[in-house]
């Protein structure tokens, strides 16, 4: 198993408990984001790192992006996101990916809290699952072998009705 760097938004209790359980695991270090706000730049070569924050209205917190701008690590690998709630939750994901990118690096596990409680998971059980798939390198949010036979029409109604079931998730929670 690889060794994963996790930097998180350590103002929020959902990135904690997620920090906490990965802790837990082995080959993995977890590294709160607020104590480097003056360091730059920030050297991960020996592992991949993973993001874990919560979206605010649909972007990524100051104190990770500031990580993101700062970072040095290994641009083969395919590093990771966790978005642990928020508002937009799929917005930040984009924004995170999308700077990412623009940095030259590549994302391959996306993770979101609506994935995981869709899937009725414990942070625990969560976590173990991410590390999994992070291995596995099946790291696509969608089942494509569900798709292949579809025209795209039926795909395209599909994809409405997931979207559907997620407003109606986020208009009941709050």
């Amino acid at each position: 198993m690889k060794k994963r760097i996790f930097f998180y938004d350590d103002r929020k209790k959902s990135c904690c408990e997620y920090a906490e359980a990965f802790a837990g695991m082995e080959q993995v270090e977890c590294r709160k984001a607020s104590d480097y706000p003056d360091q730059t730049p920030i050297y991960v070569m020996e592992g991949t790192v993973g993001l874990i924050f919560e979206s605010e209205r649909g972007q990524v917190p100051y104190s990770i992006l500031h990580i993101i701008w700062r970072l040095t690590a290994n641009k083969e690998e395919k590093h990771m996101v966790l978005v642990t709630g928020g508002q937009k939750e799929f917005h930040g994901i984009r924004a995170a990916m999308e700077d990412l990118r623009q940095r030259g690096y590549v994302t391959g596990g996306i993770f979101s809290q609506y994935l995981i409680e869709k899937q009725r998971m414990k942070p625990q059980e969560a976590v173990e699952w991410m590390l999994q798939e992070l291995e596995e390198e099946d790291k696509t949010p969608v089942d494509a072998e569900n798709y292949e036979p579809l025209s795209k029409r039926e795909v395209r109604r599909h994809l409405l009705e997931e979207l559907r079931h997620y407003r109606q998730k986020r208009k009941s929670g709050r």
